[in-house]
C-alpha cells in the first residue's frame, strides 16, 4: 500500500545534501547538479509527449530528487530512474496511469533523438530489449517505492500561487501569475523540493516574479510571514533559481558503474534489438502460420497446374493436328489445280 494522505516530511538539511550517496561514491557537485537536471528534463519533455497534467511532471520530478537523496547515481542510471519516477507519478496523480510500453517507447525514442539517430528503427515488442527495459523498470519502481517507504506524498507550490497573490489584495497583471508559475516549475530541478516546504517555495517564486515586473508587495508588515516563510528562505530559492538559469544545457554523463548494487546497466538501452527466441512467442507464431499459409499456397498452384497443363498440351496438340490437316488439303487442291492446268496447256500446245 502506497501512503499520501499523511505529511510531507522528507526535508533535508545542507550538510546532508553535500554529503549526498553520490559524493561518497566520488561524484562532484557539479556532475550531481548537471545529472539531476538532465533527469528533470527528461521528465518534463515525456510527460509532455506522453499528454500527462503538470502535476504527474512535477511528481516525477520531486520523486526522482528524492530518491538521489538516498542513492547514488553511481548504482542507479539516471535514464531509467527518470522513466520509473514518471510512470509510478501516473498511478499517484489524476488517476490517468500509463502503461509500461508506453513510457519505455517514449524514452526510447527520445534517447535516439537526443542522440541525433533520425533513422532508427521503432523498438520491435517482441524483442529481448523491449522485455529487458520493461523489467528493469517494473524493478526501478519498486526500489523507489522501498526507499521511500511506500510514503509518496508530495505536496507543490503551484497551488498556493494563486492562493497568494488573492490573499495579498495587490492588482497582479496575469503575466505576474504565469512568470510565477514558470518558475515554479523551473525550481523543480533544482534540489529545493527537498530543503523548503512548498509554500517557501511559492513565496520565493512569488517575490521574484513581483521584482521582475516591478509590482510592490506588501512590507510593513511583511507579507511572507502571514505564509509561514522567512526573508531568508525567499532570498535562498531566488539565488537557486538564479544558479539555475546560468548553468549550460545539461548533457547525460555516464557515471553509472556496472554490477553495482542494482541491475540496472547500460547493456538493454544501447543494445541491438533482437527477436526473443521462444517457440511460443508472438513472432514465432506468425512465422510458423505464414509458412504453412505458403505450402497451401504451393499445394494449390500444383494442384491447378496438373489439371490445367495437360489441357494446354491436348489444346496445342489438336491445334497442331487441326493445322497439318488444312496444309494437306491445300496441297491436294493446289497439286490438282496444277495438274489441270498443265493438261490444258499441253491440249492447246498441240492443237
Amino acid at each position: 500500500m502506497i501512503y499520501r494522505a499523511i505529511l510531507d516530511t522528507f526535508y533535508l538539511t545542507d550538510e546532508q545534501l553535500h554529503n549526498s550517496p553520490s559524493r561518497k561514491d566520488g561524484i562532484d557537485e557539479a556532475t550531481e547538479t548537471m545529472l539531476r537536471i538532465y533527469g528533470c528534463e527528461l521528465i518534463q519533455e515525456s510527460g509532455i509527449l506522453l499528454k500527462l497534467p503538470q502535476a504527474v511532471m512535477a511528481t516525477g520530478q520531486v520523486l526522482f530528487h528524492r530518491f538521489y537523496c538516498k542513492k547514488s547515481f553511481a548504482g542507479f542510471d539516471v535514464k531509467k530512474v527518470a522513466a520509473s519516477c514518471l510512470w509510478l507519478a501516473s498511478k499517484l496523480e489524476e488517476e490517468c496511469p500509463k502503461k509500461a510500453r508506453q513510457v519505455i517507447i517514449v524514452f526510447h525514442r527520445m534517447e535516439c533523438r537526443r542522440e541525433n539517430k533520425l533513422a532508427t528503427e521503432p523498438l520491435d515488442l517482441n524483442s529481448k530489449k523491449y522485455s529487458d527495459l520493461k523489467t528493469e523498470l517494473s524493478r526501478a519502481e519498486r526500489h523507489i517505492l522501498k526507499e521511500m517507504g511506500f510514503v509518496c506524498h508530495v505536496e507543490h507550490p503551484h497551488k498556493f500561487i494563486s492562493n497568494y497573490l488573492a490573499t495579498l489584495g495587490t492588482p497582479t497583471p496575469r503575466e505576474l501569475t504565469q512568470e510565477a508559475w514558470n518558475l515554479a516549475n523551473d525550481s523543480l530541478r533544482t534540489t529545493l523540493c527537498v530543503r523548503f516546504k512548498s509554500e517557501v517555495v511559492a513565496c520565493g517564486v512569488v517575490y521574484a516574479a513581483a521584482r521582475r515586473f516591478r509590482v510592490p508587495l506588501p512590507e510593513n508588515p511583511p507579507w511572507w510571514k502571514a505564509f509561514d516563510a522567512e526573508k531568508s528562505g525567499i532570498d535562498q530559492v531566488c539565488r537557486v533559481l538564479a544558479h539555475l538559469y546560468s548553468l549550460p544545457k545539461a548533457n547525460y554523463i555516464p557515471v553509472c558503474k556496472d554490477g553495482g548494487d542494482s541491475s540496472f546497466t547500460n547493456k538493454s538501452w544501447n543494445s541491438i534489438s533482437q527477436p526473443i527466441p521462444k517457440e511460443n512467442s508472438p513472432s514465432a507464431i506468425d512465422d510458423k502460420s505464414k509458412e504453412r499459409e505458403k505450402e497451401r499456397d504451393i499445394g494449390r498452384y500444383r494442384s491447378m497446374t496438373e489439371v490445367i497443363v495437360p489441357r494446354i498440351e491436348q489444346q496445342k496438340i489438336r491445334g497442331h493436328l487441326e493445322k497439318s490437316r488444312h496444309h494437306r488439303d491445300r496441297d491436294y487442291h493446289n497439286s490438282s489445280y496444277s495438274s489441270r492446268d498443265e493438261d490444258r496447256h499441253r491440249h492447246h500446245s498441240y492443237a
